[in-house]
């Protein structure tokens, strides 16, 4: 079932909202001027359901790319705005598609984060996430486990007092990705993830507003469809971009024919732009309507996985939101 992101009861919305609290704004649902917020990569609401984490349903960004979802939180910037539609992006002032884990942050000066210099963000020791922070701010905490995760969030907290503090988790979303969403592993480290979050939630609540929230759900993977790249390529003015759930095209020619024998949705720009708020976008995407991978570029480990995400599937889409305060 395809569900289109509501803008208002976002990850963009919360992002606002988070702004506006750190710079002592009135929000509805943010009450102290002091935010703890932790981002359980791949917790769907699906998954948190099965689980029986209690939260609001509320609905990420599209792209359901992590690196958009991260670029939108932290700099209260729809997807139509700062651009960042996926790790792949066409770089238009130097013509050419990249990748964004090597040049995030060089390639656009328009995307500005809200963060101060003494804001903290935590993140996983040896991942590429954590170049993608260091571009971010200075102040990136490496962290060697989920306990020593939430060890160093506690007493950073305690000890220098933040106004802003960032904790990322990827493990669900690396169980999934191998696993499937709904498989025993993925719903064990789900339950464990979550009430590691929770305990330091319930720790923290009196000094901090604590957001517990997730970058996207994961569709159970039912197949690879392998497309024909010189069919598409000699239809475009330059090589697709994007994800494997979400490709994005620059044409002047409508690509509607290229995939009508697929299950997909072909969004124009004016569409997309409504979606994404704003009109940073490509002139097409083609998002698919079932649980399948589509894949343009060769990626062995990619093509295996069981979990994926990228598109707008409500199990892509729909992400819980918990806050204690």
């Amino acid at each position: 079932m395809i569900v289109e992101p509501y803008l208002d009861n976002s990850l963009y919305s919360l992002s606002k909202d988070i702004s506006n609290a750190l710079n002592k704004k009135e929000t509805e649902r943010i009450q102290k001027d002091k935010v703890l917020l932790i981002l359980i990569d791949g917790l769907g609401y699906s998954l948190a359901e099965r689980i029986n984490f209690k939260a609001e349903k509320i609905h990420s960004v599209f792209p359901t790319i992590t690196i958009t979802v991260l670029t939108t939180l932290l700099t209260a910037q729809p997807p139509g705005k700062h651009g960042i539609m996926g790790w792949r992006i066409f770089d238009k002032e130097n013509g050419k598609i990249i990748n964004l884990i090597d040049e995030y942050y060089n390639q656009s000066s328009s995307i500005n984060p809200y963060l101060s210099e003494e804001d903290v963000i935590l993140a996983p020791a040896l991942r590429p996430m954590i170049r993608i922070f260091s571009k971010i701010t200075k102040n990136v905490v490496p962290y060697f486990s989920p306990w020593d995760a939430i060890s160093q969030t506690y007493e950073i907290a305690k000890k220098k007092n933040p106004r802003f503090m960032f904790l990322y988790l990827p493990f669900v979303d690396a169980v999934s990705h191998h696993f499937g969403p709904y498989s025993e592993h993925t719903l064990r480290t789900a339950k464990e993830i979550t009430n590691l979050a929770e305990t330091l939630a319930n720790d923290l609540k009196k000094d901090y507003s604590v957001i517990i929230t997730a970058d996207h759900g994961h569709i159970p993977v039912e197949g690879v469809v392998k497309l024909d790249k010189k069919e598409i390529i000699k239809r475009l003015d330059v090589p697709p971009f994007g994800d494997y759930r979400n490709l994005m095209l620059i044409t002047r020619e409508n690509p509607s024919k290229i995939f009508e024998n697929y299950p997909v949705l072909v969004l124009k720009k004016e569409k997309l732009a409504k979606i994404t708020g704003g009109e940073n976008v490509p002139d097409y995407a083609v998002v698919p309507t079932d649980n399948r991978l589509y894949m343009y570029w060769d990626d062995e480990e990619e093509a295996k996985h069981l979990g994926s995400h990228g598109g707008m599937n409500k199990e892509e889409i729909e992400i819980p939101l918990l806050i204690k305060q």
